[in-house]
C-alpha cells in the first residue's frame, strides 16, 4: 500500500432539485473549479451527480486531499455527508482524471466533461469512468461510524438497540 495516496469517497444529497443544480449552473460551476483545484493539488477523481445527490471519490496526496475534502464539507450546495471511506490506497483508480463526472443522461455527462476529461476522451472514456466508479464502490469497505468508540465494537446507539 502506498502512502502516497489517499482515498477519500462520501455521499451527500444535493440541496436543490435537480433543475436549480443543473439550471443555475450550480454543477458546471462545482466541477469546473474542482478541475482546476485537483489538477493544481495532483488529486484525480470522479463526481456522480444523480439529481438527487452526489456520490465523489477523490485521491492523491493526503494533505491536498484532506483540504479539498474540508472545503467540500463546507459547500452548502449538498448536506448530510456520510463517509464511505477515508483511507490509504495500494493505486489510484482515477489517474489522469482531475473530475470525471457522471450525470442523470449521456448528453449531461458529455455536456459537462468536454475538455479535459481524462486520457482518451469520447465514448471510450466514459465507459471506462463508469467502470472505475463502480469498482471502487464495490471494493471500499462498509463503513458503521456508530460502531467505532468502543473496545468490543458497539457504539452507543446500536447499544440502545441491544
Amino acid at each position: 500500500m502506498s502512502e502516497d495516496i489517499f482515498r477519500i469517497i462520501y455521499k451527500s444529497k444535493a440541496a436543490h432539485a435537480a433543475e436549480v443544480m443543473l439550471g443555475h449552473g450550480h454543477i458546471a460551476n462545482l466541477l469546473a473549479t474542482a478541475r482546476q483545484r485537483n489538477q493544481a493539488a495532483d488529486i484525480s477523481g470522479v463526481l456522480v451527480y444523480t439529481g438527487l445527490g452526489f456520490f465523489q471519490v477523490l485521491e492523491g496526496p493526503r494533505p491536498g486531499v484532506q483540504s479539498v475534502f474540508e472545503s467540500i464539507l463546507a459547500d452548502r450546495r449538498h448536506h448530510t455527508l456520510a463517509v464511505i471511506e477515508m483511507d490509504f490506497a495500494a493505486e489510484r483508480r482515477f489517474a489522469g482524471w482531475s473530475m470525471g463526472f457522471l450525470g442523470t443522461t449521456r448528453d449531461l455527462d458529455d455536456r459537462l466533461n468536454g475538455v479535459g476529461l481524462g486520457p482518451v476522451g469520447g465514448p471510450e472514456s466514459l465507459d471506462q469512468l463508469l467502470r472505475r466508479t463502480l469498482l471502487v464502490l464495490v471494493d471500499s469497505p462498509i463503513s458503521m461510524p456508530w460502531l467505532g468508540g468502543r473496545e468490543d465494537g458497539l457504539g452507543p446507539a446500536l447499544a440502545r438497540r441491544v
